[in-house]
C-alpha cells in the first residue's frame, strides 16, 4: 500500500510541476498568486495554498517511501532482490 500511496504522490507532484511552469513569472496579489516556486530552473508565483499542499505532498511521499523501504528489509524482500538466487548449475558428463 505504502508504494501505490508513493506512486500516486510522485504522479501527482510530477503534474503539478508541469502545470506551474506555464504559470505567471511575476506575482499575482489578485488572484493570490504570491509565493515564488522554482520549478525547471524558472521562477513562478503560486498561492500560499498551493505551497502548503506541496509541502505536504512531498512529506507524504518521503514518509510512505521510508515506509516502504523499512517492510522491504523486515520481510526480507530487499535481501532477495539485492542477491537473487543462482540458477542450479548444469549436471557433468
Amino acid at each position: 500500500m505504502s508504494a501505490f500511496v508513493l506512486a500516486i504522490g510522485f504522479w501527482w507532484w510530477a503534474l503539478l510541476e508541469m502545470s506551474y511552469v506555464g504559470w505567471s513569472k511575476f506575482p499575482q496579489p489578485e488572484i493570490g498568486r504570491t509565493i515564488p516556486h522554482e520549478v525547471k530552473g524558472i521562477v513562478v508565483y503560486i498561492s500560499p495554498k498551493d505551497a502548503e499542499f506541496g509541502r505536504r505532498l512531498k512529506w507524504t511521499m518521503i514518509v510512505s517511501g521510508a515506509l516502504m523501504a523499512i517492510c522491504l528489509v523486515f520481510s526480507g524482500e530487499l535481501s532477495k532482490m539485492l542477491n537473487p538466487p543462482k540458477p542450479p548449475l548444469p549436471p557433468e558428463y
